[in-house]
């Protein structure tokens, strides 16, 4: 019986154990909105919900791609959304440099699970990343940006 007992809660520590790498946090948890530093030729950000479907899919591929890549002159961020507040979100667009371009893209309505690679010069976008891409052509669509701004 003990060791029936010392079997089960060997299994339950193990169960209860889980992996022990860790999976890249997301972007919108770890990445403070503050102006872009000088040397930035493109902001990559991603319109952001804790609710949004696409986005759950679409954020851990983008923490890999910026956790497995170096993209120079390039800047990640991540633009909230989850609590539906609009002026929030262009408030945090605006300190980017970024909500005019935005506020044209989206036509009055924010929309989220969307990443822009957005020229910090022109303030246009340069292309947009979405949830059915895979991270080979998440990095390749960022490689091409900053070979284009």
């Amino acid at each position: 019986m003990r060791s029936l007992i010392t079997a089960a809660a060997l299994a339950i520590t193990v169960a209860c154990s889980g992996s022990s790498v860790a999976e890249p946090a997301s972007i919108a948890a770890t990445v403070p909105i503050t102006a872009p530093m000088e040397d930035t030729r493109l902001i990559a950000v991603i319109s952001y919900a804790s609710w949004c479907g696409s986005c759950k899919v679409l954020d851990p591929k983008i923490s890999d791609v910026k956790s497995s890549n170096t993209f120079e002159g390039v800047e990640f961020f991540a633009l909230d959304y989850s609590a539906r507040d609009k002026d929030a979100f262009y408030t945090d667009a605006e300190t980017l440099g970024i909500s005019d371009t935005l506020s044209a893209r989206f036509d009055g309505k924010v929309k989220t699970g969307l990443m822009f690679l957005i020229d910090t010069e022109t303030g246009d976008i340069v292309s947009e990343i979405t949830k059915d891409m895979d991270e080979a052509a998440i990095t390749a669509a960022i490689n091409a940006a900053t070979a284009t701004s």
